[in-house]
Parts: C-alpha cells; sequence; structure tokens
C-alpha cells in the first residue's frame, strides 16, 4: 500500500525534482516507509512507500523495467503476481526484486494494454512508457484504491488523493457547482466527479492513456459485473455445488490476503462477514491470528464487542478491543483533511479508530468483511427493494394511501411508521426508490437549499446504472447489487475504509471483493441470497459449521457511531435523534463553509 502522485506537461518541460516530492509529502501518511521520484523530459513520478511485500530497496518505487525505458508507481497490491510471474518466467523474463511492482512492469513489456486487465487485486497505478510517450493511468475493478486526475491545455496531474494535486501551485481549484447538491442527496460527489470542477476520478475497472504526441487522453472499460447471466439453482446437488464453490472462493481469497513479508491482523465485529474472514484465516494459519475490536463507551446498543469476543475465543485468537469515547468526535477535523471533501458517512471514525489501534498493535496490513453485505446481499433495503417490485403498481399506490391515512392518527407505532417508509419508497420506480433508501435528504428539502438540485442532477447515476442492467436481463436482486456496487460501494464504503486506515498508515484487505467470489456471486439468483427475510442465505447455508449462532442469528447492528448523543451533547446544528445523518451532513458543510 502506498501513496502515488505526478504530472505531465503538454510541452515536454522536465518539472522540478522538488516539486514531485513536494507533492508526495502531503500524502507521506500512505507511506511512511520511504519516498521516491523520478523526473524526465515531459513529467515526473512521485512515490511513498508503505512497504508490505519485498521490505528491501529492491521493491522501492519509482520503478524502472529492465530495459530503462518503462516506470511505474503503483499503489494496492496485485494478489495473483505470483501466477504472473511464473507465467512471465516461462517467457523468458527475470526478475530483480520479490515484489508485484516489477511484475506490473515486466507484464506490460509482454502483453501491453491487454495486462491490465490480467492483473487481479486492488489497485491505482500510473505507468510511463517512454518509448511511446504514454502515460496509462488504471484503476481496480471495485475502485478500492483511489486515483484522481486534473487536467488542463498545459498539463495532467494525478494524485492517491486530491491534496497531492492540490500541492501543485498552478490548478484551478474551482468548485464544481452541482457538488453542494449532489453531496446532500448521496453523502458523497458520484464517480467521476469532486468538489473541484477539473479533478475527477478514474473510473473503477477503467484504465486512461493519454497520448503526449497527440495531446489526447483515450479511456478504456476493461471489466464489468457479469450481468444476465444467473444459473439455475434448483435441486439438492445445484445448492451443494453452489455451496461448495462459495467456500473454496472465500478460502482462496482470505488465503491470496494473507501474503505479506509484515504482520497481518483482521477486524473482527462478531457479524457474519468478519467472522468468517477470522475463521478463514485461522485455518490456514500455523499462528493465532491478531483481532481487533471496537465499542462504545456508555452505548451498548451499538457495541458488538461481546460477539466478536465469542468468535476470538472459538478460534483463539489473540483478541485486543477498545471503547470509543465521545471525545472520539473530536477526529472530525483529522478526518476532513484526510478525506478532501465533505464526507456523508460518520463510520470513517471508528473505522479510523479501529486502524489506528491495528497500527499500534504492530501489523501493517488488516483483512476486513466489507463487501459480504455488497456481494451477497445483506442489507435491509436490497430485501424491501425486491419486495416492492414485486408488488403491482396498483398495489404500491393503495398501501402508500392505506399508511399515510393510519401514521397520521395518533399514537402510531414505530412498525407503521416503518411501513408506511416501506410503501412510500414502494411508489418509486427501482432507481429513485434505491436512492431514497441511502439519501441524506429528502429532494425537497434539498432543492431548498442548494440552485443546482434537479431531477437529473440528483438521481441520474442510478437511472443510468439501472438501465445498464436492465439491458442485460439481469434479475431484480442483481440489478439492486450492481447499482449499489457503483454508487454506495464505489464512493462510500471503499473511499471510508481507505482513507480511514491509510490514515493511520495500515493497509486494509477485503477478501469478499475478490474478483472470482464477485463473479460467481452475481451468477447466483435471487433466492440463493434472500429467502423471504434471511439475508446472505447462501454464506450461511455454505459457512453453517464456522459461524457461531448467538452471533449470526441477531438484528444486523451495521458500523455505526452513537451519532444522536454525540451530536445532541455538542449542540450540533439541525441535530435531531430521528435524523442524526442530516445533522452529521450539516457539520460536513459547515466545516467546508459550504451552503
Amino acid at each position: 500500500m502506498c501513496g502515488i502522485t505526478g504530472v505531465i506537461y503538454r510541452d515536454g518541460r522536465r518539472p522540478a525534482p522538488e516539486l514531485i516530492r513536494k507533492m508526495a509529502t502531503t500524502i507521506a501518511h500512505r507511506g511512511p516507509d520511504g519516498e521516491g521520484v523520478h523526473v524526465f523530459d515531459g513529467g515526473g513520478l512521485g512515490h511513498r512507500r508503505l512497504a508490505i511485500l519485498d521490505l528491501t530497496d529492491d521493491g522501492a518505487q519509482p520503478m524502472a523495467a529492465a530495459n530503462g525505458a518503462v516506470w511505474v508507481v503503483f499503489n494496492g497490491e496485485i494478489y495473483n503476481f505470483q501466477e504472473l510471474r511464473a507465467e512471465l518466467e516461462t517467457l523468458g523474463h527475470r526478475f530483480r526484486s520479490r515484489s508485484d511492482t516489477e511484475v506490473i512492469l515486466e507484464a506490460w513489456l509482454e502483453w501491453g494494454e491487454r495486462s491490465i486487465r490480467r492483473l487481479d487485486g486492488m489497485f491505482a497505478i500510473a505507468l510511463w512508457d517512454s518509448r511511446t510517450r504514454q502515460l496509462v493511468l488504471a484503476r481496480d475493478r471495485t475502485g478500492k484504491k483511489p486515483l484522481y486526475v486534473y487536467e488542463d491545455a498545459e498539463k495532467l496531474v494525478f494524485g492517491s488523493e486530491i491534496k497531492a494535486i492540490l500541492a501543485h501551485p498552478n490548478v484551478n481549484t474551482r468548485e464544481w457547482p452541482e457538488a453542494a447538491a449532489q453531496f446532500l442527496s448521496h453523502g458523497y460527489v458520484p464517480t467521476p466527479h469532486t468538489f473541484y470542477a477539473q479533478v475527477r476520478k478514474v473510473k473503477p475497472s477503467t484504465y486512461e492513456v493519454l497520448d503526449w504526441g497527440r495531446r489526447e487522453t483515450r479511456e478504456e472499460q476493461y471489466w464489468e459485473f457479469p450481468l444476465g447471466k444467473e444459473r439455475r439453482v434448483e435441486t439438492e446437488d445445484d445448492w451443494r455445488e453452489v455451496e461448495h464453490e462459495v467456500r473454496r472462493l472465500f478460502f482462496a481469497a482470505v488465503k491470496r490476503r494473507m501474503v505479506a513479508d509484515v504482520p497481518v491482523g483482521a477486524f473482527l465485529s462478531g457479524g457474519i462477514d468478519s467472522s468468517l474472514v477470522v475463521a478463514a484465516m485461522a485455518m490456514q494459519s500455523s499462528r493465532p491470528i491478531k483481532t481487533f475490536s471496537i465499542g462504545f463507551e456508555g452505548a451498548p446498543e451499538f457495541d458488538e464487542t461481546k460477539y466478536a469476543r465469542m468468535v476470538a475465543d472459538r478460534y483463539a485468537t489473540e483478541h485486543t478491543e477498545f471503547k470509543v469515547r465521545p471525545d472520539a468526535f473530536d477526529l472530525t477535523e483529522k478526518l476532513a483533511w484526510h478525506f478532501d471533501e465533505p464526507f456523508g458517512d460518520s463510520s470513517c471514525i471508528p473505522t479510523y479508530v479501529v486502524s489506528k489501534l491495528t497500527r499500534q498493535a504492530g501489523c501493517t496490513v488488516a483483512l476486513t468483511g466489507d463487501g459480504g453485505d455488497e456481494a451477497f446481499a445483506g442489507y435491509s433495503r436490497f430485501t424491501a427493494s425486491i419486495l416492492a417490485e414485486r408488488l403491482p403498481p396498483p398495489a404500491r399506490v393503495l398501501a402508500h394511501a392505506l399508511t399515510s391515512t393510519l401514521t397520521e392518527r395518533p399514537g402510531s407505532t414505530r412498525l407503521l411508521w416503518r411501513a408506511h417508509r416501506f410503501a412510500h419508497r414502494a411508489t418509486f420506480e427501482l432507481p429513485e426508490r434505491l436512492l431514497n433508501w441511502v439519501r441524506l435528504y429528502s429532494p425537497k428539502e434539498i432543492r431548498r437549499r442548494n440552485q443546482h438540485a434537479t431531477d437529473i442532477v440528483l438521481g441520474e447515476r442510478y437511472t443510468h446504472l439501472a438501465t445498464t442492467a436492465r439491458t442485460h436481463r439481469a434479475d431484480v436482486l442483481n440489478q439492486v447489487l450492481f447499482i449499489n456496487a457503483r454508487t454506495y460501494l464505489l464512493d462510500d464504503l471503499n473511499v471510508k475504509v481507505d482513507r480511514a486506515s491509510m490514515a493511520a498508515s495500515l493497509e486494509c484487505r477485503s477478501p469478499f471483493l475478490d474478483t472470482a467470489i464477485l463473479e460467481y456471486a452475481f451468477t447466483l439468483p435471487a433466492h440463493t441470497k434472500i429467502r423471504g427475510s434471511d439475508r446472505k442465505h447462501v454464506l450461511k447455508k455454505a459457512f453453517y459449521d464456522l459461524l457461531i449462532p448467538a452471533a449470526t442469528n441477531r438484528p444486523k447492528m451495521g458500523f455505526g457511531i452513537p451519532l444522536s448523543t454525540w451530536l445532541d451533547e455538542r449542540a450540533a446544528p439541525r441535530a435531531s435523534p430521528q435524523r442524526p445523518m442530516e445533522a452529521w451532513a450539516d457539520l460536513q458543510l459547515n466545516q467546508w463553509n459550504l451552503p
């Protein structure tokens, strides 16, 4: 795990090494173990190193290929680098290091652009080929690793974080007019946009090629979720085959993510996903696994540590837990600097705290359960969306009218209010319904606060993704999972984990986001993942022997914080126990002096 940055000048000038070093220094937290700079006629590459594979200087970056013509800076991990290396060696390539970085270079020399689709991992890559005068920027399939780009008539500047780009003295920092409205709706600015008009995110599953001679940037998508390829799972033999394959793929994914030359631990919440990660690690390790959990002082309803201890005891891990106090809320200013933009997910606070705890305990890498809900349908909004889709439109309208009348009466129960919320959202088409489950503010409130809040601005991403999924004839649940993967997973969950963990100089790896697991999960029909009210059904069946019933058969808690209590204690603007996330969003906007 590292931080990368660089610049390409269209007039061919050579940048000063001090400029590249200054840009890299802004992201030193991503790589405290070393720095490197390479400049050439037309540009320069900068790197901050978090040493994980090949801790010697042979693994340092920027790294050159054996012919000296190709240079690369790289953030992330290539999980199939050993297989690729073995294949390249049979083709005559020789390696000086044991790092995955050198495999990227030699693969490029052998296969060119086709090499990118052969890389399996989490990565952001910047590769300069002096033979063709091309800069290649590539990002992994689900967007685990970030990569930002600024481009104008004079230059292209890139970085792992926006702050690296802003360290260049000649970039336009004008705000994108629609950014605040997008944030109020989503809690983030959807890819490829950012709060800055001329700074964009490289899309996931995509690489860009800047051709210095032609003065143009070309974009290519090299992967997509396999939509519309659901298999039949009906007989007992079908189910046994699915359970066997899910289990095989998962154990392989965990094993690949345990490869490191530094200590590896795991986040453990006691939920299904993190419990399975710890179980698979323990079963494939000759040493006790180090696990880390956090709870919240004075807020037992948010505390899962007792369940985490059950799992830790069963798998004999070296377990550490930490209680977060309300003064952790003071971290908001620090985290604002790390995120570079307003960010609507308050769980970035406990994510940072557990990352810092893990790093202080001596681990440089931590495996997480992230992605289990996204691959195997773990959120209640998925169930609600499917149920709503099965209701005929007239029934949706009738249910909305009936629940509206009942909730207007005194003494309405919480259950009735939840039914009313479901009925109201069921009246929308699928894209708008999904957005309504996760949006921070209602469209009416957003329009009141921001002049750029049109229907197109607030819903275009969801509508486009839904159209793509329907065109491929995916079943309804896989449509929902696809939309979620290209919105919430990409711009919320992945961003949160990357920034919060890298702020503590910790690398997080997510077995459930393994390419083979995702591709297989998207071939499974809806009834394998959601069966009645039982979500992640196939995971529970495949791993029944590894899960603890007391920890598994309980309401899903998520990785939230006692936000209402903390906000109330600080008299935050518009804080409300019923709508704490809106108060968090207001706090973010105030921090950034946005309307």
